[in-house]
């Protein structure tokens, strides 16, 4: 009787071990598994948000040449690059925002030089690309862009709607110019935050 108690602890801790060691395998597999996604997920992105960096430059460069003056409270369209991004990255769904310089990124300075208030701000480009996963694993980068003297705005998901596009807007007599990732029935400048 002993010996078969024996005998079936035996086989219990055996099995039980074995248990131990394929939930340990599969633990480390899912593991580099995960790593392994992530880091693929983030180099998508990566590549997406330069290719966007690289289509601005080139249509700031275009559309910097251009003349075009629109009447007062009007915009015109200067130029425009339609962008092969891909459906998915990883078969995730992700979404791509470009963000341009506001007053918040900027760094004011004051100090006092021989009994005078001495002021002054230093601009930093501050435009970024953020392209980041909708699902799970979720990842986010954030990407600057070259310090173009141009504001930015839009979003794209799943690369749909990927198209940048160059305006030039008249507002009171003073020229903005803007480059929009999409659709954009509003182009918006920030001035002033209080």
């Amino acid at each position: 009787m002993k010996k078969a108690q024996a005998q079936l602890i035996g086989y219990l801790l055996t099995i039980l071990l074995g248990v131990i060691v394929v939930v340990s395998i599969i633990a480390i597999l899912f593991y580099f598994y995960d790593i392994s996604l992530r880091n693929e997920i983030r180099q998508g992105l990566k590549q997406i948000a330069v290719q966007i960096s690289d289509s601005i430059v080139r249509l700031f460069e275009v559309a910097k040449a251009s003349k075009a003056v629109p009447s007062n409270y009007s915009s015109v369209l200067i130029s425009q690059i339609s962008l092969n991004l891909p459906a998915s990255i990883s078969n995730r769904n992700y979404e791509i925002v470009l963000i341009a310089a506001n007053p918040i990124w900027q760094t004011i300075q004051n100090f006092t030089i021989d009994s005078q208030n001495v002021s002054f701000v230093e601009i930093t480009s501050g435009a970024k690309i953020i392209a980041k996963t909708t699902q799970d694993p979720i990842e986010s980068i954030e990407y600057d862009v070259p310090n173009i003297n141009v504001g930015l705005q839009g979003k794209s998901e799943n690369g749909r709607n990927s198209k940048l596009s160059y305006y030039r807007y008249n507002i009171n007599g003073t020229v903005y110019d803007k480059i929009v990732l999409g659709e954009a029935d509003i182009l918006i400048n920030i001035e002033n935050i209080s």
